[in-house]
């Protein structure tokens, strides 16, 4: 870690501590992958009072124990393997006052059928046990990457790829991505919710 980028947490820490709680938020965040990098730093910054959109309430999901490098950020960490329905419903349905949700994990395995099957199966366990009880969720984020323009590692030098610059609007490779079966995932799901207003 930078000395300015430690600096700056240090800063923000102090400044989150001086701060007086909101009695309510507006927002109210459920990060799926509290511990990796990304969902560590929605852990830091969303409950930030110069966060946009105000302090965020935070939920934080892992399938571990709550590591003791991640116990000064004030979220509220829930311990849940999300590729259980069962643990999944049991611990996420009750978030009942999410608005949006960021979702930065994954589970890699040997090929990219199973990493569609169990990633998808991780992202509709999480969406079938948040959407039908929070009903002021407005937002949810999936994270890809590059690997959404150019294919699955396996893929390569099997498959036209798409050349940069990038942009969303590309259509899809012609070949498995466990990308894509996130999307997919989130659009059905969405999609159920949109169907019954």
């Amino acid at each position: 870690m930078s000395w300015w980028w430690s600096g700056a947490i240090g800063a923000a820490k102090k400044k989150l501590e001086e701060d007086e709680a909101p009695r309510s938020f507006q927002n109210v965040a459920l990060v799926v992958g509290v511990t990796g990098i990304v969902g560590n730093s929605l852990a830091e910054i969303l409950p930030l009072a110069d966060t946009p959109g105000g302090r965020w309430k935070v939920y934080g999901v892992a399938r571990r124990p709550r590591p003791s490098w991640n116990a000064d950020h004030p979220v509220e960490y829930i311990q849940c393997d999300i590729t259980d329905p069962t643990d999944s419903v049991t611990k996420l349905s009750v978030l009942t006052d999410v608005t949006h949700i960021f979702y930065v994990c994954w589970a890699s395995r040997p090929t990219e059928a199973e990493n569609c099957q169990i990633n998808g199966t991780m992202l509709r366990n999480v969406l079938t046990s948040v959407i039908p009880n929070a009903p002021n969720l407005r937002h949810v984020s999936i994270q890809t990457g590059g690997k959404h323009y150019v294919g699955p590692f396996e893929s390569f030098g099997k498959i036209k790829y798409h050349e940069p610059p990038y942009t969303e609007d590309m259509p899809r490779l012609d070949y498995p991505n466990f990308y894509y079966t996130l999307e997919d995932v989130l659009f059905e799901e969405t999609g159920k919710k949109e169907s019954e207003h």
